[in-house]
């Protein structure tokens, strides 16, 4: 310690000079702009004082941090004078801690030094005042001091390792610039990757609140572990080096480049842990969709541990397959579907950015869903912003979008043709193909819907219907109707064939002509749910005042079955296995949630015959800090779907 202190006196004393530099330019940011004409004006003295000495604080520092890192231990060595300090008893440490120790000192007592006259004349050092960056970015003063001190720490230690390998003039800078390409390449190149992916620096919470996300965490600790080997490589290159300049030269290297290179591999192998979460590492999911046919769906959500990482995949229920993809980095409202199947689910196509997400335009995949092993296929439609609405033709050949409130187009999605465009000035329509020729266009006042069933408010939106005619030469858009009523719309779905829609409100479940809006039937009331069968039929669900399915006829007047369900709460339609048999799934009351019973309906005789109790994953919003959900050894999945109002149930198997 008295060596430390020794050392550490001199260097000061040499040095002293510097204070009297920080405390004239402390005063001259004080005097300044005391000067007539010096202030601009609408300008507060306090605040142009306080400006001038933050910003000559940090260019003093700054510098002070380059000079002394390049000199207080490189200039000794270079020119033979740090052998006085081995020539008393003083072990390398304390040589290496006094002067390293001296410059902290010099650089952050002079800093202080510069902004103390401002501080005693009542200067204003907020940085909403002369520097006018309230409003873009908000640091603390404990968070600045912070980023300052580690920022000059890095200057000086970084300074001091150049300055070492330029003097010793060895052929091991060749080796340095090599290692320092490796570890910046490999931390470069796993940050654009997160980046690509999506990965958040910074996200937000409820209430407008925020923290870092993980690649901010992992960004500040490899920083830090950069910044511990300079330090480490500094004092070893003192402690062994002593005063042979190559010799200290290649333990600086070799401290060095050991800790950065270890701490790049860290880093890389962190981040392949980030991007390798898959559907089992999720807290829950969002967006869900699927199509009317096939075990195939698509969601996203956050990754559990890696907060700021939301990944999306393409699932097959049935075989438990799973394709990663970048849809969910697509900012629709949560109700809405990022993936478009075809009515076969044979194809899914989607989009996402070609880049940097938020900053890069968007391109269009498909994936061919019956194709063993296919991979996403990028396709040459792309757009310069996400497009407000998206529709696929059932052949999932024609993709619609509605881009910039102003305009509809068509592409192809295989030859990526563009077959319309037509002005449609609108916020956000509903966009279905009716047939592969005709787009149905609805001005739906929908319920925002969040959370599982929670009704953000209402739209207030034109209940207008209108239809684009592709056989047509040019294609012709031309109103067709209006969506009845006066009330919002809790459910809206589409016939298989495009040409009927069963319309949910609050007090009424009714039948309607998908292309002029006319009233058509009415089946039920508000609380029940309706869903088309593959032939046409229609299918209603209610739970008041008894659980029941009903089957109605295509055009809706005539009911053909009834059937009721005892020992369930709730029923939901799930699917088709077979012409003329319907699947529907109840949650069994009395028994641990969630256990589904599963019936198998003969729709021509009424019949319903029980298939036991499935396993089904409920595919929930995430909550946060929540438990992985898991797909593993699930018998189908099951999620509430805003756009038809009723829940959607994809089971494994037949």
């Amino acid at each position: 310690m008295r060596g430390f202190a020794a050392v550490l006196g001199r260097e000061l004393f040499e040095r002293r000079l510097l204070a009297v530099v920080a405390l004239f330019l402390g005063l001259a940011a004080v005097a300044l702009p005391l000067m007539p004409g010096f202030r601009p004006g609408g300008v507060a003295v306090a605040d142009f004082q306080g400006g001038m000495a933050f910003g000559f604080a940090l260019l003093l520092t700054f510098f002070m941090a380059l000079f002394l890192g390049g000199s207080i231990i490189a200039s000794d060595l270079a020119e033979r004078r740090l052998g006085f300090y081995f020539s008393r008893p003083l072990p390398g440490l304390a040589v290496w801690a006094g002067k390293m120790g001296a410059a902290l000192v010099l650089m952050l007592g002079s800093g202080l030094l510069v902004l103390l006259p401002a501080v005693l004349m009542g200067g204003n050092l907020s940085l909403d005042g002369i520097w006018g960056v309230g409003n873009v970015i908000s640091v603390s003063g404990t968070w600045l001091l912070f980023t300052w001190g580690a920022g000059l720490l890095f200057l000086l230690f970084g300074a001091h390792a150049a300055s070492i390998v330029l003097r010793s003039r060895s052929s091991w800078a060749v080796l340095d610039l090599v290692a320092l390409g490796a570890v910046a390449g490999l931390f470069w190149t796993m940050v654009r990757r997160m980046l690509l992916e999506g990965v958040l620096f910074r996200l937000s919470l409820a209430r407008q609140e925020e923290r870092l996300g993980i690649v901010a965490w992992m960004e500040m600790g490899f920083f830090a572990a950069a910044l511990l080997s300079l330090v480490a490589a500094s004092a070893l290159q003192v402690t062994r080096g002593r005063t042979d300049l190559r010799r200290a030269h290649r333990v600086l290297s070799a401290g060095l480049w050991g800790i950065s290179g270890l701490a790049a591999l860290v880093f890389t192998g962190l981040a392949l842990w980030v991007l390798a979460a898959g559907p089992d590492d999720m807290r829950g999911v969002q967006r869900v969709s699927a199509g009317p046919a096939g075990s195939w769906i698509a969601f996203s959500g956050p990754a559990a541990g890696r907060p700021g990482y939301s990944p999306s995949f393409l699932y097959d229920v049935s075989s438990g397959r799973s394709v990663r993809a970048r849809f969910g980095l697509i900012g629709y409202d949560l109700g809405e579907s990022a993936v478009l199947f075809s009515a076969d689910g044979r194809r899914a196509v989607w989009m996402e950015y070609d880049g940097i997400p938020f900053r890069s335009p968007v391109v269009v995949f498909r994936l061919d869903l019956d194709r063993p092993g296919a991979r996403p296929v990028r396709t040459s439609i792309s757009f310069p912003r996400p497009p407000g609405s998206l529709a696929l033709s059932p052949d999932g050949r024609r993709l619609a979008a509605h881009q910039s409130q102003s305009r509809i187009t068509v592409d192809d999605i295989d030859s990526g043709r563009l077959l319309a465009s037509v002005p449609y000035t609108s916020l956000r329509p509903w966009l279905a193909f009716a047939g592969g020729d005709r787009l149905q266009i609805y001005n739906l006042p929908f319920y925002q819907w969040y959370g599982e069933r929670g009704i953000s408010y209402a739209s207030t939106r034109s209940r207008g219907i209108a239809e684009l005619d592709l056989s047509s030469a040019p294609p012709r858009l031309e109103p067709t109707g209006q969506i009845p009523g006066e009330k919002a719309i809790f459910g809206w779905s589409l016939s298989p064939g495009g040409d009927r829609a069963i319309l949910r409100t609050r007090d009424l479940l009714q039948l309607c002509d998908a292309r002029t809006g006319e009233p058509l039937a009415e089946l039920a009331d508000g609380k029940s749910h309706g869903a088309f069968l593959a032939d046409g039929r229609i299918a209603v669900t209610r739970t008041q005042p008894a659980v029941e399915l009903r089957i109605f006829s295509a055009d809706g007047r005539s009911e053909l079955r009834r059937l009721r369900f005892t020992g369930v709460r709730n029923l939901e339609v799930a699917d088709q296995p077979a012409p003329g048999l319907l699947r529907v799934a109840g949650l069994r009351t009395g028994a641990p949630r969630p256990s589904w019973e599963v019936w198998r309906v003969d729709l021509e005789t009424g019949g319903a015959k029980s298939q036991g109790v499935r396993r089904l994953a409920e595919l929930k919003p995430p909550v946060i800090a929540g438990p992985r959900f898991s797909l593993e050894d699930k018998d189908g999945v099951i999620w509430y779907d805003p756009w038809s109002s009723r829940g959607r149930i994809v089971l494994k198997g037949s």
